[in-house]
């Protein structure tokens, strides 16, 4: 005797009915809400977010000296609603501030453009109480690529889990705006609320996508076309229209230090500094094997460590992956002698590539500057593509004085 399968409604299959208990398990542990009708021999399965109820509303409060972008915030709000939607979930969109007891979240959008800033930030208040953060931390690791996100502020605790999310922005059009903001703001934020209603349970995302779509991933690779080299009418043509018109290529990184500054307040000559430094494809062409010098000035009283092995250790203590061993080098041999003179190279352990909009980043380095002899100290950052003949200065260094 067989049971059917019913996914989000649709009957999608059977099972043997002694896989029924196997079956029922592994979908509850995936966070699927799952359901057996024994009368009918049938097991349905939906979305984890299925019974979640989540309002999306314009925040009342008025700011002074800035400019409301009413039509943006309902575009972004609508897109929320998109993706969340598409995961099962129950959103509906408000006008006025009376929300359901029963709502799961209350999310609270306002978009402000302001003239006196340059870079668009994100503020997030909130009066969610778990002690998992994982929410803010995707918050922090998502926002930095396009905006700067503000401490985040926890309100009184209401009956309604709410957050308010204020984006401020500065004088640009609405289009460029949406084009280089807003949609992925509107992506981020879903994200978050996604990792709010799922903290405790990682594994049920899966359950937010759809099967067809999931499995859909691995199989089109597949599904090979019979190629057909019988010439046909307009394919010269449109051969000829793509050289004449080339679509655009380019061929750039950016590279840029986050960093904080340990001080020991009875000894403020010995400063660290931990540090990440991250490199961005922002072209559209793969990028192969970053090679990253650091210099430090002056070559002194400055010293650089981190999770960089030497090459003849590498391949035994770097990370295992799939892939092969995962992790940073040293370039050369002599790598102590180098730093010492002010300079170290570092190289992925294995082949790297970065795809455009791809991050890779080199993490947990630790600076250590003895301020001593020196009053001054700088350390600049390099990224070279010797295969491509690329090369790009980061956009940030490392400066510090003592007055």
């Amino acid at each position: 005797m067989d049971v059917i399968v019913n996914v989000q409604g649709q009957e999608k299959g059977k099972i043997p009915y002694e896989s029924l208990a196997a079956f029922y398990f592994l979908f509850r542990e995936l966070g699927y809400q799952v359901r057996f009708d024994s009368e009918h021999q049938k097991i349905d399965i939906n979305s984890g977010l299925s019974d979640r109820q989540i309002f999306i509303s314009q925040d009342e409060n008025k700011m002074q000296g800035l400019f409301r972008k009413d039509k943006l915030e309902k575009k972004i709000m609508e897109h929320i609603q998109k993706f969340l939607s598409g995961c099962g979930a129950n959103v509906i969109l408000k006008n006025d501030q009376a929300v359901s007891e029963k709502a799961d979240l209350h999310v609270k959008l306002s978009l402000l453009q302001s003239p006196s800033i340059q870079e668009p930030v994100l503020a997030l208040t909130h009066n969610l109480t778990s002690t998992n953060q994982k929410w803010l931390k995707l918050f922090r690791n998502e926002c930095w690529k396009t905006v700067t996100l503000a401490a985040p502020n926890q309100a009184a605790t209401q009956t309604v889990p709410y957050v308010k999310v204020q984006l401020k922005y500065p004088e640009i059009n609405d289009e460029l705006f949406w084009n280089r903001f807003g949609e992925n703001c509107a992506i981020t934020i879903a994200m978050g609320i996604l990792a709010h209603l799922q903290e405790d349970s990682p594994l049920s995302a899966l359950s937010n996508v759809s099967l067809e779509h999931f499995l859909s991933l691995f199989g089109a690779s597949s599904n090979k076309k019979q190629i057909d080299d019988t010439p046909k009418k307009g394919i010269l043509d449109n051969q000829k229209l793509a050289v004449e018109q080339p679509s655009k290529i380019s061929r750039d990184a950016a590279l840029f230090f986050d960093y904080r500054i340990l001080m020991d307040k009875s000894d403020n000559k010995n400063i660290k500094f931990l540090t990440n430094l991250h490199i961005k494809n922002i072209g559209t062409e793969v990028l192969r094997n970053p090679v990253i010098c650091l210099r430090s000035t002056p070559k002194e009283s400055i010293e650089i460590t981190g999770q960089i092995l030497p090459p003849n250790v590498a391949e035994t203590f770097g990370v295992m992956s799939d892939a092969g061993t995962k992790g940073w080098k040293y370039m050369n041999e002599d790598w102590f002698e180098q730093t010492i003179k002010g300079e170290t190279w570092i190289c992925p352990i294995q082949q790297m590539n970065l795809y455009p909009q791809q991050i890779e980043s080199l993490s947990n380095l630790q600076i250590n500057i003895n301020l001593e002899e020196h009053e001054s100290m700088l350390i600049e950052a390099f990224v070279f593509f010797r295969e491509q003949e690329l090369e790009f200065s980061a956009n940030n260094r490392i400066s510090i004085s003592l007055l």
